[in-house]
């Protein structure tokens, strides 16, 4: 019954700060007279509820999925109250808040998880930036002292990424997406965003758009980045690591290892496709565990089963999933892994 991967309607969210180049770079449609910012792919929020597309379940929630099948869909992650992961590209047409996110005990008081999460450049305009951390050795007395001074942009740390980027970002991280970027991003099912800084900039609604400045110096880690990625979280990007082949010229790397997800890419050139399909093997994905995954398809096109898809496109692969047929690609894909 759940052996092959299910696909979802993608959740379009207006943002003030939204771009509208989803649509002309994934094929999404845009809701006329609106300023989209981000497109949720997969998501069990109650809020914002991914709807199936297509196939035996079409027209369920994902909702209604996990509580009538949850051990097919979820293998081991049975026990979670909620899918442990929210999926979703960003797209970026003015800078977002400088912001910061809780840890899990932080988030407590929220009702709500903590946000790790992580992001996947898609698109860099020339001269985009993103903000990531503060300039070393600020300190908690100066960076609250240069937010009611109106200064926090001088002491924000700001580097030029390039498409391929992965930028890791622990909770507790100052960040900020720069105009001009879209990223896959991939995070806790968390949606607690604690907001120093927006430029002060009106929302949607014409009001200016609230900040929670004493939450968020509370949540912000002012000299240590945490455990809850592996590797330096003192650089800007993470350097993927433990490139390998499988089947057919399939190539995966290994971006990211976490207490909360793995992050996994993997590249199916056309030219070194032998035949007409490429078979994958679930067990063949790296640290295979019995659990559902979610794979983004960012660049190029293909099939996945009889499926077409492209970039933009997203697929929840079931924990009881086998095998996936992917047709020759060029074709590269993002495969996320919760814990």
């Amino acid at each position: 019954m759940f052996d092959e991967p299910l696909f979802f309607k993608p959740i379009m969210i207006e943002r003030v700060w939204g771009g509208n180049h989803i649509d002309s770079l994934h094929g999404k449609a845009i809701p006329a007279g609106k300023i989209i910012g981000e497109s949720w792919e997969v998501s069990d929020r109650p809020e914002a509820q991914s709807v199936v597309d297509g196939g035996e379940f079409d027209g369920w929630t994902f909702r209604q999925l996990l509580e009538k099948f949850p051990r097919e869909i979820l293998g081991e992650l049975t026990h979670t109250k909620r899918f442990p992961l929210l999926v979703k590209y960003v797209d970026a047409g003015a800078d977002l808040s400088v912001q910061v996110h809780p840890d899990d005990d932080g988030a407590t008081i929220y009702n709500d998880l903590g946000k790790t999460e992580c992001w996947v450049v898609i698109k860099a305009a020339p001269g985009s930036q993103i903000v990531r951390g503060l300039e070393p050795g600020t300190t908690r007395e100066e960076f609250a002292k240069a937010v009611a001074e109106n200064r926090v942009e001088e002491l924000l740390h700001y580097f030029q990424p390039q498409v391929g980027d992965v930028i890791a970002l622990p909770p507790g991280m100052v960040h900020a997406i720069g105009k001009g970027l879209i990223v896959a991003e991939v995070q806790q099912n968390s949606d607690v965003t604690l907001r120093i800084y927006d430029y002060n900039r009106k929302g949607l609604d014409g009001i200016p758009r609230k900040l929670h400045v004493t939450e968020a110096l509370s949540a912000i880690r002012f000299n240590d980045p945490g455990d809850e990625f592996e590797g330096d979280m003192h650089r800007d990007t993470v350097s993927p690591s433990d490139l390998f082949c499988a089947v057919d010229g399939l190539q995966y790397e290994t971006l990211l290892t976490g207490k909360y997800f793995d992050l996994h890419r993997f590249t199916l050139p056309a030219d070194k496709v032998q035949g007409d399909n490429t078979i994958v093997t679930c067990a063949d994905f790296p640290n295979r565990t019995h659990v559902a995954r979610v794979a983004m398809v960012i660049d190029g096109s293909g099939m996945i089963n009889d499926r077409p898809v492209r970039a933009g496109m997203t697929a929840l692969i079931p924990a009881t999933a086998k095998d996936i047929v992917a047709s020759s690609g060029p074709m590269t894909v993002l495969l996320a892994t919760p814990k």
